[in-house]
């Protein structure tokens, strides 16, 4: 029996992720007859992209220093942290709902992400420049701006999109911390699908969001591969500026710790328990395939295709649940596990694809001596590429699954009524001010990430 070509595979995953749910929405929209109303979605796009201005301007004019002093491991750290998490935190280091703790909270996880694009870019700048500046008497400053500047540029760019589209489409974070006084494109988004039933406006806005990711995902593709072909640059970092930024990063996660461990149980603690047991099944499920996935297309997947994988990690969270949710219903397909864990796994394999992308860059020379070796495909999988996956894959399925535990974005469409995830029962239980339990599952939510990377650490060891 013949076997597939590698672009079919690839055309098949590129329909189900990315086509089935754009055209859910669109057929949707066509059978509708409830106008958009323009100005009012318009006034929402225009508070959304001032907000969003102003936090993109903030994250990257601290993300140098703290892309100097910390490594990207801890980075990523940061950058998996639940938003949801990081939201209750903003609210328990005493900040009123608002502008202000909705700042906070996105700052938490913004800075750390564009700090982890411009480090990425830091390990491919050119040294020899650097120090020939510096012999001839060019001071730190002049040396950024005359050298590094021009080559961080892209990745400042592509920082600034990412930050402004995900704060734009932000949900979450703004339904908890911003406590109703800060509105956005993702919020509306939620309350045309599940409230109002108006799919206009939800293709509308998705829309929107589409057309800022396809450039995002290329130019994300774009830079994976010369990351991965680099070398970390051994320059001793600026720590202490950095240091401090990454303990602004830290505090909501930290501020919820005492009310973790003084208030007593309740029955939020005993509703959240019994939502647990699915979470971990739907999102250790989702991440053992997403790296499956992300390894063999890292490996095996032309450049060309690396846009179309990477796109649902581009698209907020948001975006890519109300999508699926109505594709599902046009499918005649509920809300629950099943939906969560479609609609989470596209995200998670653009992650997974990201990750080998970057391991794997520098891969194809050890291939290409087996096989002048004499090396066949068989032995080739088991004595080179296994050895080279299965580790890498490992720490992929892990960062997978806290992403997928943490997830308040999509869930909160696909779940159902009441919440079927732990993250989306957690927003839940927040909205109705138990304040024993959510700052409990908040923490552990927080911590997810970083139980994880102890793992993935512990099984790099063996």
């Amino acid at each position: 029996m013949p076997r597939l070509p590698a672009s079919l595979w690839l055309a098949l995953w590129a329909t189900f992720a990315l086509a089935a749910p754009v055209v859910g929405i669109v057929l949707t929209a066509a059978e509708s007859t409830i106008p958009v109303q323009w100005p009012a979605l318009l006034a929402i796009a225009a508070d959304s992209l001032l907000l969003a201005i102003g936090l993109t301007a903030l994250a990257l004019a601290l993300a140098y220093p703290l892309a100097r002093a910390v490594t990207a491991p801890w980075l990523l750290l940061f950058v998996m942290v639940a938003p949801l998490a990081r939201a209750f935190g903003a609210l328990a280091l005493g900040l009123s709902p608002g502008t202000g703790s909705v700042t906070l909270a996105r700052l938490a996880g913004d800075v750390p992400l564009a700090a982890l694009l411009l480090r990425a870019r830091l390990r491919t700048r050119p040294r020899s420049w650097l120090d020939a500046a510096a012999d001839l008497g060019a001071g730190p400053w002049r040396r950024f701006l005359a050298v590094e500047w021009p080559h961080l540029r892209p990745a400042y760019l592509l920082a600034a999109v990412c930050v402004t589209l995900l704060a734009i489409g932000d949900a979450t974070i703004a339904a908890v911390a911003g406590g109703g006084k800060r509105y956005t494109l993702g919020l509306a988004l939620r309350e045309a699908v599940l409230l109002d039933a108006h799919p206009r406006r939800a293709a509308a806005i998705a829309a929107v969001f589409a057309a800022i990711a396809l450039p995002c995902a290329w130019a994300l593709a774009r830079g994976l591969r010369a990351v991965g072909r680099s070398r970390e640059d051994r320059q001793p970092p600026a720590r202490r500026a950095g240091l401090a930024i990454l303990a602004v990063c830290a505090a909501p996660i930290a501020a919820l710790v005492v009310p973790a461990v003084t208030w007593p149980l309740g029955q939020g603690d005993a509703l959240l328990l019994a939502q647990l047991p699915a979470t971990l099944a739907t999102a250790g499920a989702s991440a053992v395939l997403a790296a499956a996935l992300g390894c063999v297309t890292g490996l095996a997947a032309p450049a060309r295709w690396s846009p179309a994988l990477l796109l649902p990690l581009a698209l907020p969270p948001a975006v890519y649940g109300a999508a699926w949710l109505v594709t599902a219903q046009q499918l005649g397909w509920g809300p629950g596990a099943g939906l969560t864990f479609v609609t989470l796994l596209p995200g998670q394999v653009a992650i997974a694809h990201a990750g080998a992308t970057a391991a794997f860059a520098g891969a194809a020379p050890l291939a290409d001596a087996a096989r002048d070796l004499g090396a066949g495909p068989a032995a080739r999988a088991r004595w080179l590429w296994w050895p080279l996956a299965w580790p890498v894959g490992a720490a992929l399925a892990l960062v997978a699954f806290a992403q997928a535990v943490g997830d308040a974005g999509a869930a909160a469409f696909t779940s159902g009524p009441g919440g079927s995830t732990l993250a989306v029962g957690l927003e839940i239980l927040g909205r109705g001010a138990d304040l024993g339990a959510v700052p409990r599952w908040a923490l552990g939510l927080g911590l997810v990430p970083l139980l994880a990377a102890a793992l993935a650490a512990l099984l790099r060891r063996r």
